[in-house]
């Protein structure tokens, strides 16, 4: 008995392990992205927000959003994230109010702010582009979106976007150094159950 128990504890940690292994490889190769149109529209996915300012990695998306939008200017951006109980506004306001500031022209920017989690923020953000963009765009025919958020988390992020009918293309912010463990095993564990439940 007590041997089948070691083999059984042995395949589980076996299994575990290499489920660990293959969310790493998948969180890596997720944040690759490709080039786009220069009119491709943009989902930024919102973090939280501390005090009415940006979060360190709702900061860094902010500053991936902006050199999108600097460098695809017939790109609309929506940004998605709502109001949570500890926040003072919403990470879609936080965000429209750092990106207008650095001299994005609000025109371009439209704020989802009903989004509770990853699967709401992309299927909200997608129902804008339909409104914005109509059926006759461009867009509509293969529903091409730049994805921007943290590196860690574009797998997941394209995970979900497809779902949501979107073609996502990951345009990922780049994580600080002391952030990078923490965020990096929270994500891993996110990513299993993603598999395994969504």
């Amino acid at each position: 008995m007590a041997k089948w128990l070691l083999i059984i504890a042995g395949l589980v940690i076996i299994f575990g392990a290499a489920l660990v292994v293959a969310a790493m490889i998948a969180i890596y190769q997720g944040a690759k992205g490709q080039t786009v149109a220069a009119d491709t529209p943009a989902v930024v996915l919102g973090c939280h927000v501390k005090d009415g300012r940006p979060s360190r990695i709702l900061g860094e998306r902010i500053d991936a959003a902006y050199e999108y939008l600097s460098s695809h200017p017939q790109a609309i951006a929506v940004l998605s994230g709502g109001q949570g109980e500890d926040e003072a506004i919403s990470e879609a306001e936080c965000m429209y109010r750092e990106l207008t500031a650095r001299g994005i022209d609000g025109s371009r920017l439209y704020k989802e702010e009903s989004s509770v989690n990853t699967p709401t923020n992309l299927r909200h953000s997608r129902e804008i582009l339909e409104e914005v963009l109509g059926a006759d765009s461009a867009w509509a025919e293969n529903h091409e979106t730049a994805l921007i958020t943290s590196e860690f988390h574009c797998y997941r992020g394209s995970f979900h976007a497809r779902q949501e009918g979107l073609t996502p293309v990951a345009y990922a912010s780049k994580t600080a150094m002391p952030y990078v463990m923490p965020f990096y095993l929270r994500e891993i564990v996110a990513v299993v159950y993603t598999w395994f439940f969504r």
